[in-house]
């Protein structure tokens, strides 16, 4: 598998660190060096947040904050008047999600939309209650990014 120009265990080392675990425990699960591990997340981190910021920078999003450890990168676009945010999953790859009200309805990608962001929500370990999954793609982004970015709210 390889995704974005990343290969497949690129991937698996930088989700194994999204999801809390150490250097000690990635390297001791794949059989590797600590050493190994580190050089390998510098590696990863760093195409991590050039994804992000090349994503951005096409959309004309300016970038307030990128965090490659978690794959988010919080932006704003003058042409929506709006805040975005950009994120890389090992899932789905990269995706923008402008942070405006609840304008799902009558979008023909609602359905897309919420399949992905609740495969990101499930993705980074976030629970959402059985009301927040009823909610619309942008409702429910709102309940997981507020999550994922500290101090963004819902």
């Amino acid at each position: 598998m390889d995704l974005m120009g990343f290969s497949a265990r690129q991937l698996v080392i930088w989700g194994m660190r999204r999801d809390g675990l150490s250097f000690t425990d990635i390297a001791r699960r794949l059989g590797i060096t600590k050493q190994a591990v580190s050089k390998a997340m510098k590696s990863i981190d760093d195409k991590v947040a050039k994804t992000l910021e090349a994503t951005a920078k096409a959309a004309k999003i300016e970038v307030r904050h990128v965090n490659s450890a978690k794959g988010v990168l919080l932006g704003y676009s003058y042409e929506s008047n709006d805040r975005v945010i950009v994120t890389f999953s090992t899932r789905h790859g990269v995706h923008i999600w402008h942070y405006h009200g609840t304008g799902c309805e009558g979008c023909e990608l609602c359905e897309t939309c919420r399949k992905i962001i609740l495969d990101e929500a499930e993705e980074r370990g976030i629970t959402l209650t059985d009301k927040e999954k009823a909610g619309s793609p942008a409702e429910i982004a709102h309940a997981v990014f507020s999550e994922v970015i500290p101090g963004l709210e819902p």
